[in-house]
């Protein structure tokens, strides 16, 4: 009997430490999980709101951010700039593997800050060159301020496979382009060549293209078949890329490009681009004028040189079917540029009154207030950046 006692308390004993044990595993179990999730002392410097931080980033991530500390270091830098070859392979060389061509005139700009100098700059697949195997390749030194005078570095080049660079088209809007060993795919953006739906067009207006300027404005071109005159409205149907403020009544302007717009009330209201501010145009900078981005890639959609004869029927046999010259011995296009250009405020207003109290304010705003009386102070056409090649030979070429 006492030997039984004896085993009954042995295994009491025994459960009992066996228990022990395990509540003692239990508990080393819990300390470690809790432990695994104490934030170390660098990682308890880190926000609580991450997951918010992180939907935030999400949202800005294309935002654009520009460093002074760059900037200096580039003003800083040295390159020779009469290299055109040299220049080309640098900035190629910069370009990630694909990038989107949004003007649609097919210009993919840059901007360089090198040898104390402002540069800018564009590659251009033009259309009607790029399926030929022609890329081109130009720069100039920005006019930042008055004081930047000619002579100029002004600098421009076609590569073609002579020059080592070769065009591999995917399709009629993706091409890859091949240069020392780096690809580089270029995605042409695409627009819809509809009419407008946010407006309704007059009785003798014809839809003829929609655009999209390297400003990040996009417009609608229309023409008048009855007067025979072109003008552009700003397509709302897209993004705005800028802050539309009063100017006078039933007149807005651009709170950053300087783009006047009349404000067409018995057409829904539609934005029709009355004057662009002369310091942008003569600086020919992102904000000079939708005039050099027509739809080149819809040319045969568009029927753009018919439209061009209509408004000025000296062109016929002069112009192909992209507005440029043909006989010309320096290839240049025609500017489409029905709008003022105006260089102060009183000048803008002169025209604005004029356009209010004429029977056709579009014909005015088109004919950029020609012939009607004098301005206030003198106006000039928009310039067309000649600093950059045209990609159709003349055929004095």
């Amino acid at each position: 009997m006492f030997y039984q006692l004896n085993n009954k308390i042995s295994l009491l004993l025994f459960v009992a430490i066996l228990s022990t044990i395990m509540v003692l595993q239990l508990a080393c179990a819990t300390e470690l999980k809790t432990l695994d999730s104490v934030p170390t002392k660098d990682q308890s410097r880190t926000p609580k709101t991450n997951q918010v931080i992180n939907n935030n980033n999400a949202k800005i991530s294309s935002t654009y951010l520009s460093l002074n500390q760059k900037w200096i270091e580039g003003l800083r830098s040295d390159a020779d700039l009469d290299d055109v070859d040299g220049m080309f392979l640098h900035v190629f060389s910069k370009l990630p593997e694909q990038v989107t061509v949004y003007p649609s005139e097919n210009y993919y700009y840059f901007i360089l800050h090198v040898n104390g100098k402002q540069i800018w700059g564009n590659i251009r697949l033009a259309a009607g060159r790029r399926e030929r195997g022609v890329l081109s390749f130009a720069y100039f030194e920005f006019r930042e301020s008055p004081y930047v005078s000619n002579p100029r570095i002004q600098r421009s080049k076609f590569f073609t496979d002579a020059d080592g660079l070769l065009i591999d088209e995917i399709d009629r809007f993706t091409f890859k382009v091949k240069y020392s060993g780096k690809e580089v795919i270029f995605n042409l953006h695409q627009l819809s060549q509809e009419p407008p739906k946010s407006f309704s067009l007059g009785q003798d207006e014809i839809f003829v293209m929609r655009t999209f300027d390297e400003s990040g404005y996009q417009f609608f071109l229309i023409f008048n078949e009855k007067e025979n005159y072109l003008f552009w409205v700003l397509n709302e149907e897209e993004l705005v890329p800028d802050t539309l403020q009063p100017l006078q009544d039933d007149v807005l302007v651009g709170r950053r490009s300087g783009f006047v717009f009349l404000v067409d009330k018995p057409y829904d209201n539609r934005k029709v681009l009355a004057a662009i501010r002369g310091a942008n145009a003569t600086v020919n900078n992102y904000y000079d004028g939708p005039f050099d981005q027509l739809a080149d890639n819809y040319v045969d959609q568009t029927n753009i040189s018919k439209y061009l004869k209509l408004v000025s029927p000296t062109l016929e046999g002069k112009i192909d079917k992209y507005g440029y010259y043909t006989d010309r011995e320096i290839s240049s296009r025609v500017a489409v540029s029905p709008y003022y250009v105006y260089f102060n405020e009183k000048e803008l207003n002169w025209f604005i009154n004029l356009v209010k109290n004429s029977e056709d304010p579009y014909k005015i705003i088109s004919s950029r207030g020609r012939g009607i009386r004098t301005s206030p102070t003198p106006t000039f056409p928009t310039p067309y950046p000649t600093m950059f090649p045209t990609p159709y030979p003349t055929k004095a070429r």
